[in-house]
């Protein structure tokens, strides 16, 4: 957990030092683009320190208001970060728009390529470090953050390429056409950037409904509790398993036969055990619930 504070702390570094870099040099240089750039770190820095707040948060154990963990708050901060993801990229697509409708603007292209090229590397840098540090932290929230640093690095790399055009635009017939490159890449970027939130957005509230976890978790669940009820004759079983951040909630329940055999509560525990010890390849933490009936009624 203290890895996960200061990997969220990198991010909220390093997206406050590339937002008050892009804000300046976009005024400066009276470029949309680089200040799309600027307001998108500067929410990132917002949205940073909240999920820093909320790891402090989910650190602190309280059995009394959370008997079942603080792990489903995660989910619900990840989704407010990309819904405000989305309506800055609306926003942003909208107001590039608007621009080319009324005729573009100027920008200096050379300094846009120099602004691009340091975003480019210094995001991409960012992302690298948290992706190599999450893999073995298994924290959403910095995964969201390495998401977050990846979008932002793509962003530069696509403000780079336009800018480089539009410098070359320059010292052709076309150079009427650099007005229209910065509000075209504002455009072309918030929309294409549209898809990640939206995607992103649509798995976490399926954690917050609380509906059926991944198929490669429910899958190795299912192949581990079909073995297991072959393995001692019972007659039937139900599973159900939902994801709820770095937290994965597993019911099972075994329906036995009263004419074959019945486990006692201490065999009961060793196929818990047993269970629990093939979901293994399963790095999350694990919520089991193992519960054997004669009765059906009492498993649906």
């Amino acid at each position: 957990m203290n890895n996960e504070k200061m990997l969220l702390k990198v991010s909220v570094y390093g997206a406050l030092f590339f937002a008050l870099l892009a804000v300046v040099w976009g005024v400066v240089e009276n470029s949309k683009i680089i200040l799309f750039d600027g307001i998108y770190s500067l929410i990132s820095v917002g949205l940073s320190i909240i999920s820093l707040v909320t790891a402090s948060f989910m650190q602190k154990q309280d059995h009394d208001r959370f008997p079942y963990g603080k792990e489903m708050i995660e989910p619900i901060i990840i989704l407010g970060k990309f819904l405000v993801i989305t309506i800055l990229c609306l926003f942003s697509f909208f107001s590039g728009f608007s621009t080319l409708l009324s005729g573009g603007q100027e920008v200096n292209a050379g300094s846009g390529v120099i602004y691009a090229f340091i975003a480019t590397i210094g995001c991409f840098l960012v992302y690298l470090v948290l992706k190599k540090k999450q893999k073995t932290n298994h924290s959403g929230l910095v995964e969201a953050e390495s998401l977050q640093w990846l979008m932002d690095s793509y962003l530069s790399l696509a403000v780079l390429a336009g800018f480089l055009l539009s410098f070359g635009l320059g010292y052709t017939d076309y150079k009427y056409l650099q007005a229209y490159m910065d509000p075209m890449m504002v455009v072309l970027v918030s929309g294409y950037f549209l898809k990640v939130p939206i995607t992103n957005m649509g798995r976490q509230i399926r954690e917050v409904l609380d509906m059926k976890a991944e198929n490669k978790y429910f899958g190795l669940c299912e192949e581990i509790v079909a073995g297991v009820e072959e393995k001692y004759k019972f007659q039937e079983s139900f599973l159900r398993v939902s994801k709820s951040g770095p937290k994965l909630f597993i019911e099972i329940d075994f329906v036995v036969s009263p004419d074959n055999w019945q486990p006692t509560l201490s065999e009961q525990d060793n196929i818990r055990e047993e269970i629990l010890a093939q979901m293994q390849p399963i790095s999350l933490k694990k919520w089991l619930n193992v519960a054997f009936t004669n009765d059906r009624k009492w498993a649906i």
